[in-house]
């Protein structure tokens, strides 16, 4: 039996006709029916396959400010806190801000280790309870990092904050519920020692393995 085999030119050329209909697509159904989600899967084509970070920071702008898609507001966020020609964290702050309002779980994680950093040469100073209520913001809307995140201040109970092990231990159980890796190694760890909860080893067991699961590799737990 034999197999047709596709040259990479000719791989390449499908791959381009593809690309070219998903735009010509998303450019209808956006400045056409003004349908917000196609309007932000275009401004994501802009920014991911034509590298044209202008269009997508205007096409961003329009749909979070006109059409109030929260998915926008979060990626003209990370764009201005990423993109160095466009480079303004305050304006990133309150995009993620604005989204996290609208439920955007990965907005209010983002928004949440900004504060937790504070960003160099900007108005915006470390802030260890705004980073808490920004992080529960997350977790409450269902995001992993959001709740591991907040596990890691209770665990480690840094930067003024003390430690919490029994929260600690909740928020991992619901990030690792959402399967966060490292949440269920952290899981492992609190029940193979104790820490905020009664040891029990076929638990630790259990998490371990969940960890290595989600994972996709070994963990050293």
């Amino acid at each position: 039996m034999s197999f047709n085999r596709i040259s990479e030119d000719e791989a390449a050329e499908a791959a381009k006709e593809y690309a070219d209909k998903l735009h010509e697509i998303y450019k209808h159904e956006c400045y056409g029916t003004k349908k917000k989600e196609s309007c932000h899967s275009l401004a994501e084509f802009y920014m991911a396959v034509e590298k044209n970070i202008t269009k997508a920071k205007d096409l961003y702008y329009h749909t979070c400010y006109k059409l109030g898609f929260a998915d926008s507001c979060f990626a003209l966020g990370n764009l201005f806190l990423t993109q160095k020609e466009y480079k303004d964290p305050e304006k990133a702050l309150s995009l993620f801000h604005r989204a996290c309002e609208q439920k955007s779980s990965g907005a209010c994680n983002n928004a949440g280790l900004v504060y937790q950093n504070g960003i160099k040469d900007s108005s915006i100073q470390k802030d260890m309870y705004k980073a808490i209520d920004m992080f529960q913001k997350s977790c409450d809307h269902g995001h992993p990092n959001g709740c591991f995140n907040l596990s890691v201040i209770y665990l480690t109970g840094k930067d003024g904050i003390p430690k919490d092990l029994t929260r600690a231990f909740q928020l991992s159980l619901k990030s690792c519920g959402l399967m966060h890796p490292w949440a269920c190694a952290n899981l492992s760890r609190m029940y193979s020692i104790g820490d905020g909860v009664d040891k029990n080893q076929q638990e630790a067991e259990k998490y371990k393995r969940l960890a290595k699961k989600y994972s996709g590799r070994e963990l050293r737990i």
